[in-house]
């Protein structure tokens, strides 16, 4: 990590540059702010680059792609901007050396941990394979390490440069080394490749060396061709037995990645309580958070002494009109297609990014057996080019922009039915969209400035939070696309809104405010009268990140999803939300929250803890009900929680791909209605009539309507 030069610039779209992470063949990379307040590892490609029209097409293709990669050992996709001048694109970042630095500097890995990194890769290459990517340039360098596991980055860059200005000049992308013999040919490259350079990767954290030695290229390349790798490098047993599978020429006698794991994931892992990495690799990481947080120090001091910024407009100002221009439309600007980190849950019936994460710092083992796809925190990693319908005048509209994507292109967060079943209200990353759902049409948007967060009622009742750029939540009708009214604008001394939650009666909404309006500083919730604009007495402090918000029990309390902002575990916090007194903390015993959903009547909660168990918990009391009988392998691990409408039934979703199946419990019980059998996926929503359900397939870009007996009925895309 190295200061910013001269030559460097302060900001890239929406995010501010705070150092230089690194540069290679495609460009250089940065330490950046999101506008969200996160850190994010941005990358610029090169000039040459930028210039070569085939690069580009290639380019925003594979980011688009990319941006549905979402795992725990693949770092997500946050942000990217590939239309502009200079394209770029931003993943969630990493504070730990790449393998190939940690093992360069004299940290090669024993059996325990080489055989954390082959299922950690394992997994990566499962999720991008299953996205429809290839990686094609898996190496040392491309593999971060952090506690949680190893970290593959880069995914789908090779393919982007392939045959561009780059490769057309003689200049190689990739190492040699880690080729598969099909990529050295040409021919019949597939994620059969892919799993060739994994167990390449692996012997190089074995013995610090290339799998088939060092050298002239040429030289490289003909032992990769027909050569014997350094398999002596590796354990002896079934770790060196599957590499060597790995390693194998004829790809149709390599093992896919679900293989890898299904051979591995059996044998003994090293202890969480002593983690994964060897300890001077854990040294390394601890040196790079202290540097990060140094570069943190640096940028708070440089903003204390900076001019403040304007003012907001007052509570006075109206909605744009059509003469007006909506900041950033169509630009790259923060409020622009690409231009945020837009990936923020809404419910509590999916995990965020952050608490995604901080389940997997749990424990390696546990990291190993969940979903490929998280979430996500909260979570970041969604379709970076997906944006709402924007007009000017802020009118709704039925149609996206001619030749523009539909409302439900991206990530999808949280759904409702409306009172009468006819119209189901989605929330996505591409803003709030009201649908037909049994004419499988889109009736409306609400378009406006790309939206932060939302909470969606069946009355149609709708709260949107903009955050940082336009800083106040906008209150609509969804049933007749009114616009309501504004609360906020910055006149309570805030100015940075987030997470709006209403209650019961929709008379109040609670929302996430911070100190000066600057999302760095400390936050805090205010609970707002919807009527009079009044944000009252009461502030409650927040201590971490708050990734969920939801009034609870009569709204007596208030339940939020809380991440500390270090490495510590999420936990659900129940507040008084007379008093804003912490009444008590979930889990506590239940173990690190993973996926949490509240009970239609809002008195019980149901959540997923680190060991895999899904409990019902009074969240009055903090008191375990009951927990769920185990569903079967089948349902390889649940990555979301729901209720039916009258609560009878507990839904645990799993990814959203077609071979997936999601579990139904009896609620009071805990016994298993279905086991691993329907297409149950998370977020969801059920239906007042009981007998159907909304779940959203892929992660987002369609939604399937499912009868009582879990069969598609209806899909809206």
């Amino acid at each position: 990590m190295r200061p910013l030069s001269p030559d460097d610039p302060q900001r890239i779209g929406p995010h501010r540059l705070l150092a230089r992470l690194g540069e290679g063949g495609m460009g250089r990379v940065y330490l950046a702010r999101t506008p969200d307040g996160h850190l994010s590892a941005l990358k610029v490609v090169r000039e040459e680059l930028a210039h070569d029209l085939l690069f580009r097409k290639r380019f925003s293709r594979e980011v688009r792609t990319a941006g549905r990669v979402r795992g725990p050992f693949t770092p997500a996709v946050v942000d990217a901007d590939t239309e502009t001048d200079v394209p770029w694109m931003a993943t969630e970042y990493v504070p730990g050396p790449t393998l190939k630095e940690a093992v360069l500097s004299g940290a090669p890995f024993p059996p325990e941990s080489l055989l954390v990194l082959t299922l950690g890769l394992a997994r990566a290459l499962g999720t991008i394979h299953e996205a429809g990517l290839m990686h094609r340039d898996l190496k040392p360098s491309n593999v971060l390490l952090s506690p949680r596991g190893p970290q593959v980055i880069d995914f789908g860059i090779a393919r982007a440069v392939e045959g561009t200005v780059l490769t057309r000049t003689g200049q190689t992308f990739g190492t040699p080394a880690y080729t598969s013999p099909e990529q050295v040919v040409g021919e019949g490259v597939s994620p059969k490749s892919d799993v060739f350079s994994l167990a390449g990767t692996v012997l190089f954290a074995a013995s610090g060396e290339p799998p088939f030695g060092g050298g002239p290229v040429g030289g490289v390349l003909r032992r990769v061709m027909t050569g014997v790798p350094n398999l002596a490098a590796a354990p002896e047993g079934p770790l060196r037995d599957m590499l060597a599978r790995c390693l194998a020429k004829d790809p149709d006698a390599r093992p896919e990645a679900a293989d890898i794991l299904a051979g591995l994931v059996a044998l003994p892992l090293p202890s969480a309580e002593h983690g994964w990495l060897p300890s001077p690799v854990t040294e390394q990481i601890d040196l790079r958070r202290d540097r990060t947080r140094s570069v943190e120090e640096a940028e708070r001091t440089t903003e204390e002494m900076a001019p403040p910024p304007p003012s907001v407009p007052g509570p006075e100002a109206v909605v744009p009109g059509p003469e007006a221009v909506v900041p950033g439309a169509g630009t790259g600007s923060p409020s622009g297609p690409g231009g945020r980190d837009r990936t923020r849950r809404r419910r509590i019936t999916a995990v965020s990014a952050a608490a995604a994460a901080a389940v997997l710092l749990g424990g390696t083992a546990l990291a190993l057996t969940l979903p490929e796809r998280g979430s996500p925190a909260g979570e970041p990693g969604a379709d970076p080019s997906a944006t709402a319908a924007a007009d000017p005048s802020g009118s709704p509209s039925a149609e996206p922009p001619e030749g523009g994507e539909s409302p439900l292109a991206g990530w999808i967060y949280d759904m409702v039915f409306s009172e009468d079943g006819d119209t189901l209200y989605v929330f996505g990353i591409s803003g709030v969209s009201v649908w037909d759902w049994r004419g499988q049409e889109l009736v409306r948007t609400l378009d406006s400035p790309a939206p932060e967060a939302a909470d969606l009622r069946p009355d149609g009742l709708t709260a949107v939070g903009y955050g940082l750029n336009d800083e106040y939540v906008m209150l609509w009708d969804a049933e007749t696309g009114e616009e309501l009214t504004r609360i906020g604008y910055d006149n309570q001394g805030r100015g940075f809104y987030d997470m709006p939650a209403f209650t019961a009666d929709g008379s109040r909404v609670a929302v996430l405010a911070a100190e000066g309006g600057n999302p760095d500083n400390d936050r805090l919730i205010q609970i707002w009268d919807v009527e009079t604009g009044d944000p009252g007495d009461l502030e409650i402090p927040v201590d971490g990140a708050l990734s969920e918000l939801e009034f609870a029990v009569g709204d007596a309390y208030l339940v939020g999803l809380v991440t500390d902002w270090g490495d510590d575990p999420s936990d659900v916090t129940v507040w008084d939300a007379e008093t804003g007194e912490v009444v008590h903390t979930l889990p506590g015993e239940q173990g690190v929250i993973g996926y949490a959903a509240l009970s239609p009547d809002g008195r019980t909660m149901a959540v997923h803890n680190r060991e895999g168990e899904v409990r019902t918990v009074d969240i009055a009391t903090g008191e375990v009900l009951r927990t769920m009988d185990a569903p079967s392998e089948a349902h390889d691990s649940v990555t979301g929680l729901g209720y039916s409408h009258d609560g009878g039934l507990l839904y645990g979703a799993a990814f959203g791909w077609a071979e997936d199946r999601g579990s139904v419990w009896d609620a009071a019980t805990g016994e298993l209605v279905r086991d691993a059998d329907v297409s149950v996926y998370a977020p969801l929503a059920a239906h007042p009539d009981g007998e159907h359900l909304a779940v959203v397939a892929d992660g987002g870009g369609r939604i399937l309507i499912l009868d009582g007996d879990y069969a598609t009925v209806a899909e809206l895309t």
